[in-house]
């Protein structure tokens, strides 16, 4: 299985547009995997994780030919995470496709809500085919894109937040952004499943910082979790950690966090990322 990191940021990228911190200042001038946009994968080269604003800018930089893409998940409704108003291209003088067919969108009642809010000309864009609505619901599994996939409830601000559980093929990946420590009926369902994850991608939104975990993760959390779940035998001595989702906030940017992270077994995704498993 493959997963491809777009954007590996939280809500203001990295450097943040109008903060000068050390952290911003440093990838200012360092630029590289210090520059972060706004998080959004992909899996299989088919599965797109969150349609942010920086979604168009992850088409020109790193390949995602988005007229390909049939199916998102989206993991809540906060806006570095769906943006309703690129949407507005799949109208049909915005999309000009050889093959006619809808754009399939998974997400929970307020995510929907919200697109259908700020989404122009939503109706006409679901006459003509070319978006459908999935409402999503906690701990049902659904077919997507030939993946199983378990949405868990996450730790997080906005209402109804996903983290999303994914299957196929005899692999398992779990994708745990934005969120802090996962809530305890998430930990219950886990410890129930019949899974064992070959990569886990963690949010480390507060990086350094040693906080309560609740909302976000940093790098303290991330290993807290980790424990918990090889404690329950989720994950193995093969599995892949990988900490995503950063903020100027968490004092270190991608150079200063690699070591720290390294000694800590976790692998520090970066913007453009492709990571077999």
């Amino acid at each position: 299985m493959n997963l491809q990191y777009f954007g590996t940021a939280a809500a203001e990228a990295v450097p943040a547009p109008f903060c000068e911190c050390p952290v911003c200042q440093a990838a200012r001038q360092k630029g590289g995997r210090n520059v972060r946009t706004r998080s959004q994968a992909l899996v299989e080269g088919r599965l797109l994780l969150d349609f942010p604003p920086d979604t168009y800018l992850h088409v020109l930089n790193y390949g995602l030919r988005l007229w390909e893409v049939d199916s998102v998940l989206i993991t809540h409704c906060h806006s570095d995470h769906i943006y309703p108003g690129d949407l507005w291209c799949l109208t049909d003088c915005a999309a000009h496709r050889k093959v006619e067919r809808p754009f399939h969108l998974y997400g929970s009642a307020p995510t929907l809500e919200l697109i259908r809010r700020q989404c122009e000309d939503i109706a006409a864009i679901e006459k003509r085919g070319a978006l459908e609505l999935h409402l999503v619901t906690v701990f049902q599994p659904f077919t997507v894109e030939g993946f199983r996939v378990t949405p868990l409830r996450a730790d997080h601000g906005a209402p109804d937040s996903f983290v999303y559980m994914l299957e196929k093929e005899g692999k398992a990946m779990l994708y745990a952004h934005d969120t802090g420590l996962l809530p305890q009926e998430s930990m219950d369902y886990l410890e129930k499943a019949d899974v064992h994850f070959d990569l886990v991608s963690y949010d480390c939104t507060n990086g350094l910082l040693t906080t309560n975990n609740r909302g976000h993760m940093g790098l303290d959390g991330d290993i807290q979790l980790r424990e918990a779940l090889a404690g329950m035998g989720r994950v193995t001595g093969k599995t892949l950690h990988v900490v995503n989702h950063f903020s100027h906030n968490g004092q270190a940017g991608y150079d200063e966090l690699v070591p720290l992270a390294e000694e800590k077994g976790f692998q520090v995704s970066y913007d453009g990322m492709s990571i077999d498993f």
